[in-house]
């Protein structure tokens, strides 16, 4: 899990979360890469679980690029996937771990975990990394919930071939403001692999209204044009 840092290094403000996926790439939302008040992303902040403090085993990286998915559009709610290329290789530790990709849909989707420093039950942002299980929702169940959205951000509804949906019917788990392009994670194998990137959702933890994840599979291609490319 990785901390995304916009302003000055100084007074570091939080505000999504992201995922390495090699030791130059960290895999985000793309309406990340900018905050309204503070600009551009700045630095990403790897190995912690805490944010009160830097630890022995976290390290910050800057930013030197910053790369949506070339079909991305603010204000709308697809493609809503970004790179980040770090200044300097990631050596890898016990702390410090890529996480795995895979371009197959064929997964059994049980329990889903998200992660994050997101806003809270209680409305605070949380200075501990926070986990929550979730059940995938179906495309048919989960459109229910988001048919009173603006046709402007969703005019084709949720697209199952690159969105997910995940959560709980009944309400209370989910995603919130400030856990934006963290990971959506399936263990599979012994392995934790990266299925989702957290995108959108209406209020946190509403019955009927799942959270909108971007799915990772379908840009595979796009990833490893950039991140592995030749």
């Amino acid at each position: 899990m990785v901390a995304l840092g916009y302003g000055r290094k100084t007074e570091p403000q939080w505000l999504c979360g992201g995922s390495l996926i090699s030791d130059e790439y960290v895999i985000t939302a793309a309406h990340c890469l900018s905050a309204e008040t503070l600009g551009d992303i700045q630095y990403v902040r790897l190995g912690t679980t805490t944010l009160q403090t830097e630890t022995l085993e976290s390290e910050d990286h800057d930013v030197i690029a910053r790369i949506p998915h070339p079909d991305y559009i603010t204000g709308k709610q697809y493609n809503d996937i970004a790179l980040l290329r770090l200044d300097r290789a990631v050596e890898f530790n016990e702390f410090i771990a890529p996480i795995c990709l895979t371009a197959s849909r064929d997964l059994t989707y049980s329990k889903l975990v998200a992660t994050g420093w997101g806003k809270q039950e209680s409305g605070g942002v949380s200075k501990e990394l926070q986990k929550v299980e979730l059940d995938y929702v179906p495309r048919d169940v989960c459109q229910r919930g988001y048919n009173g959205i603006s046709l402007e951000e969703l005019p084709d509804g949720i697209r199952e071939e690159s969105q997910l949906c995940a959560g709980s019917l009944q309400g209370a788990k989910d995603t919130c403001q400030g856990d934006s392009g963290g990971p959506l994670q399936l263990q599979q194998d012994g392995r934790m692999y990266l299925i989702g990137i957290t995108s959108f959702g209406i209020g946190c933890g509403r019955p009927e209204s799942p959270g909108v994840y971007t799915r990772v599979s379908y840009y595979i291609p796009w990833i490893e044009s950039i991140v592995w490319r030749q």
